[in-house]
Parts: C-alpha cells; sequence; structure tokens
C-alpha cells in the first residue's frame, strides 16, 4: 500500500515525465541544441579566420596570437564563473540569452585596422560566449533526468560542433572564392541572433528539479509549484496541509547522488585545467599546415575535418552514463596522442596531410571531453549549485587556456614541435589525475 508521500512522490515523477515527452529528446533539449548549432555556425567562422586576419593580413606575429588568444580565452574564466553564478541568482534562461546576444560584437573584427582593435572586438564576443555557457548547460542538464545526461550533452556537443563544421566549410568556400575578410565575419551576426531566439524558446515549466531564482523571497506554496510540475488535480492537493508539507519535503530533499563530490569535483577541475593549458586555440594548427603546406585553404580545411570528428563523436560519448569519469580520462589521453602526433609531423618534416591524422584524435578527443565533463559535474553537484559549478568548470578550463596560449606562442617562435610536445603532456597529466580518482561513476 502507497503512503501519502510515496504516491505523491510518483505523481510528481509522473507528471515530470509527460512534460518532458518521457524521454531525452524533448522541445527544451532540441531548443538549446539548436542554438548551440547556429551559435556554432556563427563565432567558429570567426575563429577559423582570426589567425589568417590577425597574423597574415595585419601581420602580427605568432606571439601576439597567443597572447591575443589568452586574453580571450583566459579572461573569460571569470565571465564563465560569474556568469554561472548569476544564473543560479537571476536565472539561467534570464543569463544565458543576455550573453549569448552579445556574442555577435567579434563579427565585427573584420573591420579592424589595427592588430589590438580586432583583439578587443573578438575578446568581447569570446567573453560573452563564456558567460552564457554555464546557464546553458545547466538548462540542459534541467531539462532531463539523471540517466540521460550523457545523451542530451552529446546530442547538444554533436549539434554544437556540427555547426563549427559547416561554419569552416562556408568560411572555405568564401575564403576560396577572394571574398573579404571582413564581410565573411560580418555574415556570422544572422546565425547568431537565429541561436539567440532558440533560447527564449525554452520552457521554464519542463524544468526538473528547477529551485526559484531568489527562493527566501518566495513563500512555500510557490516553491513547491516551481519545483514541481502538477496534474490536473494539483489543486486540490495543495489543499492538503499534510500533503504539501510532504511535497515541500520532496521537493527540497537532498538525495545522495546530488550531494558534491568534493574530492572528485576538484580532481575534474584540477585535469580540465591542466587540458586548458594544453588546449591551444585551433589557430595554431590552422597556421602550421597553411606555413607547412604553403596553402593556406589547407589550413582551413583542418578545421572543418576537426569539427566533423568532434561532432560525431559527441553522440557516441554520450550513449551512457556508465563509467563517465573513466572515459573522460581517455578522453584526456587521446589529446596527448593528438599534440604528439602534430609534434612529430613537425619535427620529422613528414607530409602535410599527416597532420590531418593529429588532427581527427583531436576532434575525437574533444567530442568526449566536451560531453562527459559536464555530464561529470551535473551528476555530483547539488541542483541548486549546479551553475555554480559549471560557472567553475569553465573557469577552471579558461584559466588553462590564458596561460596555455601564451606558453604554445612562445615555444612556437622557437619551433612548433616544442609547443605541441608541451602541450601533449600536459593532456597527459590530466588523464594520469582523473584516472588516479578511482571513482565508480
Amino acid at each position: 500500500m502507497q503512503t501519502d508521500g510515496t504516491k505523491v512522490k510518483n505523481d510528481i515523477k509522473s507528471d515530470s515525465i509527460k512534460d518532458t515527452g518521457g524521454k531525452w529528446l524533448n522541445s527544451n533539449v532540441l531548443f538549446i541544441s539548436l542554438s548551440a548549432f547556429f551559435a556554432d555556425l556563427g563565432y567558429q567562422a570567426v575563429l577559423v579566420m582570426f589567425p589568417i586576419f590577425l597574423v597574415l593580413d595585419l601581420h602580427s606575429s605568432i606571439i601576439y596570437f597567443g597572447i591575443a588568444s589568452a586574453i580571450s580565452y583566459g579572461i573569460g574564466a571569470f565571465f564563465g564563473y560569474f556568469g554561472g553564478r548569476a544564473g543560479d541568482r537571476f536565472g539561467h534562461k534570464k543569463i544565458a540569452i543576455i550573453g549569448n546576444l552579445l556574442i555577435p560584437l567579434l563579427s565585427f573584427t573584420g573591420f579592424s585596422i589595427y592588430p589590438a582593435e580586432a583583439v578587443a572586438f573578438f575578446s568581447t564576443g569570446w567573453w560573452s560566449r563564456n558567460f552564457r555557457s554555464p546557464s546553458r548547460r545547466v538548462l540542459l542538464s534541467r531539462s532531463v533526468f539523471k540517466e540521460f545526461y550523457g545523451k542530451a550533452f552529446g546530442f547538444l556537443h554533436a549539434l554544437d560542433e556540427g555547426g563549427g563544421f559547416f561554419a569552416g566549410i562556408y568560411a572555405l568556400i568564401l575564403f576560396a572564392y577572394h571574398v573579404q575578410t571582413k564581410f565573411i565575419l560580418l555574415i556570422t551576426v544572422v546565425p547568431l541572433l537565429i541561436s539567440t531566439f532558440f533560447l527564449t524558446l525554452i520552457s521554464k515549466k519542463k524544468l526538473i528539479n528547477n529551485p526559484p531564482a531568489n527562493p527566501e523571497k518566495i513563500s512555500n506554496d510557490n516553491t513547491i509549484k516551481n519545483n514541481t510540475i502538477h496534474n490536473n488535480n494539483s489543486a486540490n492537493i495543495a489543499a492538503d496541509n499534510n500533503v504539501n508539507a510532504k511535497l515541500s519535503s520532496i521537493s527540497s530533499a537532498k538525495p545522495k547522488d546530488a550531494d558534491l563530490n568534493e574530492n572528485l569535483f576538484k580532481r575534474i577541475l584540477i585535469a580540465t585545467s591542466l587540458y586548458g593549458f594544453s588546449s591551444f586555440s585551433f589557430g595554431f594548427p590552422i597556421l602550421t599546415i597553411a606555413q607547412s603546406s604553403k596553402n593556406d585553404e589547407l589550413g582551413i580545411l583542418s578545421y572543418i575535418l576537426f569539427f566533423a570528428f568532434t561532432s560525431l563523436t559527441g553522440l557516441i560519448a554520450g550513449k551512457t552514463i556508465l563509467k563517465t569519469v573513466k572515459k573522460l580520462g581517455f578522453g584526456y589521453f587521446l589529446t596527448f596522442i593528438g599534440s604528439s602526433g602534430m609534434a612529430a609531423v613537425f619535427f620529422f618534416s613528414l607530409n602535410p596531410l599527416l597532420y590531418y591524422v593529429a588532427v581527427a584524435f583531436l576532434g575525437v578527443s574533444l567530442g568526449i571531453i566536451e560531453t562527459l565533463e559536464p555530464t561529470a559535474v551535473s551528476i555530483i553537484s547539488k541542483n541548486d549549485k549546479r551553475g555554480k559549478g559549471m560557472g567553475a568548470l569553465t573557469a577552471a578550463r579558461s584559466i588553462g587556456i590564458f596561460g596555455g596560449n601564451i606558453i604554445m606562442g612562445l615555444l612556437y617562435s622557437v619551433g612548433a614541435d616544442y609547443s605541441y610536445l608541451y602541450a601533449g603532456l600536459l593532456s597527459l597529466a590530466a588523464a594520469i589525475i582523473i584516472y588516479a580518482s578511482k571513482s565508480e561513476i
């Protein structure tokens, strides 16, 4: 025989399943993923053209490009962290939309006359992207049940990087037909605005375990309403004080699975920071391949190949949440193989086309990491602190990228093989830290 509390809990889960469509690919997941697709369809075209524009058109040095990348990605750490905190306080949908609306600033990079001006436009847009990213991840994690985290984040990554794949294609075609860089970058405003439109379609009513933005100012009745999805009889249930108390207890409960595993979380932050130090701007491989082959188009083509592999990997990596942490360590290890491969091809002056093999490894590794890092954080973090957790994840990665791109630029000026070998060794260290965690998640 069911108790009142058990019945209410089952009713809540039943109604939640009904509103999410009873499956992981519901309307919220689709809208968030389509937003990611169009966002990458826009700003990834800017990313692929930025190193060519800065180094080859504005005649900046490789070191300057490294510093520019560090400023863009590194300072973005603070925007990512505070974006996550802001989402917890003011609502993640609102923060995601605000940040996304400002990303098109980087589309005006091509109108710059001076290198510093180009870096300013690019960085401002990229910081806005970092500001909204934690909230977008939180919205996705709250749109599906725990067992579907991997599939949802894998689907997000697939469409996200799929947008980058097509961005690389149209950037390559326009570049090959000698369209001016400033116009290639300017048209990216269109997909970026479409991306924001899809974020506005996200339904707050379909979010699972979604705490109010400011709990202390909302009554207990409203808290229950915001945290549970009622069926047609919810008004009668709410009238019963005894059931109300049990509902409140259920909505504010802290399941063991949701408790933050501090040790594992710290390991993930350390590992992703090390990965950040090894996760150089893809502008470096583009420049390496373009200069080695004496063909700019081949450099851009490597970007397209990279996105093809990382997009497909995202779909596969998220099939199950079993052994998430171990698979994450494997992703870091594949980065070591890819970076070391780049170093080997350069050092031994091998056929430049072999760079594409290393690029494929880098693409697969990113697909695994970008799918499983947020999946792991979603599993081990509390619902009402998930924005903070995602923000910390973004910040840790960005801090690494800040230092990594400066070091990459300095080492690259000595020899490209030194820079790629450095990146490979740090990603290997990240893999070891994760494998040593002995986590069963």
